[in-house]
C-alpha cells in the first residue's frame, strides 16, 4: 500500500498493512534553507515532496489552500519588515489594527510583541474586516499539488487559521490574556461579534465543501491548559459541530490540530464532530501517557501523531527515541484507529537520522 492508501484505509475504518507514518517536515526544511544546508535537489515544490520521500515520510503539509482571500477596498493592509522587526498594519472606516512581531533567529521564527486586539474597539474593527473579506476559489493550485504528491501523501486542505472566531483570537488576533478580558467586562457583544466572524467565512465551507480534497484540516493550535473546559464548550464547541455536520455532509474526513495539553479538550473532540484529533502530543511534552491516550480519546476518534517532535532533538538520546516508537507501535496496532505522526514538527535541531529511522522501526 502507498501512504495514501493506508491513511485512507484507517479513516474509512479498515486495517492497513502498516502503520501510517506521515511528518510534519516544513519547519525542519525551511530552517534548512535558512542555514543554507538544504540541497538544492529538494528546492520547489517537486524538491520538497522528493525531501519527504528520500527521508521515507508521509506527506500531509502544507498544500496551498483551495480558497483564496482580499479584502474589500475599504480594508487597507501593510507590512513593513527588517532583519528583526516586523509590523503590520489594517485600516478600515471604522479603525485601525497594529501588530508587532519580532524575528528570534535561534528558533527561526517570528513572535508576537504586540497583538491587534487589545480593546473592544479592536475587537469592533476586526468583525468589520472579516465581514468585508471575499473568498474565492482556488482548488486548480490543491490539485496540482495533490498530483504531485500522488501516494507518498495526502493533502489537508485547510480552513482559515484558526477555524472558531475563539481560536482566531487567542492564537493569533488577541492572544489569551486580551480574550479572556474582552469576555470578563464585554460577554454579549464579545459572543455577537465571535458569531458575527464565524459567519462571515461561510464562502469557505462551500469552497471546501466542493473541493476535491479528502480530509478537511482545522488548524486550531488547540491547547487545553489555555482554552479550557469553559471556553470550548461555550464557543468552540457549537461552532465545530455546526461545521462538521457540513462537511461530512460532503463527503469529507474532518480532524483538529490539537498540539498542545490534552486534558481535557481531546475528550471533548469526538462529541464535536471531529474524525481525527491531529499532532496528538504525549508524555514527555505533553501531559497524557501513551497508554492512557486511547481512553482519553474514546473509541471513536482517530487519533493522529503519537511522536513529540522533541525526541527528534539530541537533548535526548536514541535510545529514547526508539523505545518511544515501539511503545506507540505496541498499544496501536494496525487497525486500532492510529496514524502515526510528529507532535507537531521535527525541530530545527531535529536529527534527519531520526526521522529516516522511523520507517526502519516500522518496517520492523
Amino acid at each position: 500500500m502507498t501512504e495514501r492508501e493506508r491513511v485512507l484505509s484507517v479513516l474509512n475504518g479498515n486495517v492497513p498493512d502498516k502503520t501510517p507514518w506521515f511528518a510534519d517536515l516544513s519547519y525542519l526544511y525551511s530552517s534548512m534553507s535558512v542555514k543554507g544546508t538544504l540541497d538544492e535537489k529538494y528546492a520547489g515544490a517537486e524538491g520538497y515532496c522528493r525531501f519527504y520521500r528520500d527521508l521515507g515520510a508521509g506527506i500531509c503539509f502544507y498544500a496551498p489552500f483551495p480558497w483564496s482571500m482580499k479584502y474589500e477596498s475599504s480594508v487597507g493592509f501593510k507590512s513593513k519588515e527588517t532583519s528583526s522587526m516586523r509590523i503590520s498594519e489594517f485600516t478600515t472606516p471604522v479603525g485601525r489594527l497594529e501588530s508587532h512581531e519580532r524575528y528570534i533567529p535561534e528558533s527561526y521564527t517570528w513572535a508576537i510583541t504586540k497583538h491587534y486586539v487589545g480593546t473592544m474597539e479592536d475587537l469592533r474593527v476586526l468583525r468589520y474586516i472579516s465581514e468585508h473579506t471575499i473568498y474565492s476559489d482556488n482548488c486548480i493550485d490543491f490539485k496540482k499539488t495533490d498530483e504531485l504528491w500522488g501516494g507518498d501523501g495526502i493533502p489537508a486542505a485547510m480552513t482559515t487559521i484558526a477555524a472558531s472566531p475563539l481560536q482566531k483570537l487567542i492564537a493569533r488576533w488577541a492572544g489569551i490574556e486580551n480574550t479572556v478580558s474582552l469576555y470578563m467586562d464585554h460577554p454579549d457583544e464579545f459572543t455577537g461579534i465571535l458569531e458575527a466572524i464565524g459567519n462571515a467565512e461561510d464562502r469557505v465551507y462551500e469552497i471546501l465543501c466542493d473541493s476535491p480534497a479528502d480530509y478537511i484540516e482545522f488548524p486550531e493550535n488547540l491547547s487545553s491548559e489555555v482554552t479550557g473546559r469553559d471556553f470550548y464548550e461555550n464557543f468552540n464547541m457549537p461552532y465545530y459541530i455546526k461545521r462538521n455536520k457540513q462537511l461530512h455532509e460532503a463527503g469529507k474526513f474532518t480532524g483538529i490540530h490539537i498540539d498542545g495539553t490534552l486534558t481535557p479538550c481531546l475528550s471533548l473532540l469526538s462529541g464535536s464532530g471531529f474524525d481525527i484529533a491531529e499532532a496528538v502530543t504525549p508524555y514527555p511534552a505533553g501531559d497524557i501517557h501513551i497508554k492512557d491516550l486511547r481512553k482519553a480519546a474514546g473509541a471513536d476518534l482517530i487519533i493522529w501523531g503519537g511522536l513529540p517532535g522533541i525526541l527528534f532533538s539530541p537533548f535526548y538520546s536514541e535510545g529514547q527515541f526508539i523505545s518511544h516508537i515501539v511503545e506507540l507501535l505496541e498499544a496501536f496496532p494496525p487497525g486500532s484507529g492510529f496514524i502515526l505522526g510528529v507532535a507537531d514538527q521535527v525541530p530545527p535541531d531535529g536529527l534527519i537520522s531520526r526521522v529516516r529511522m522511523v520507517r526502519e522501526i516500522i518496517g520492523k
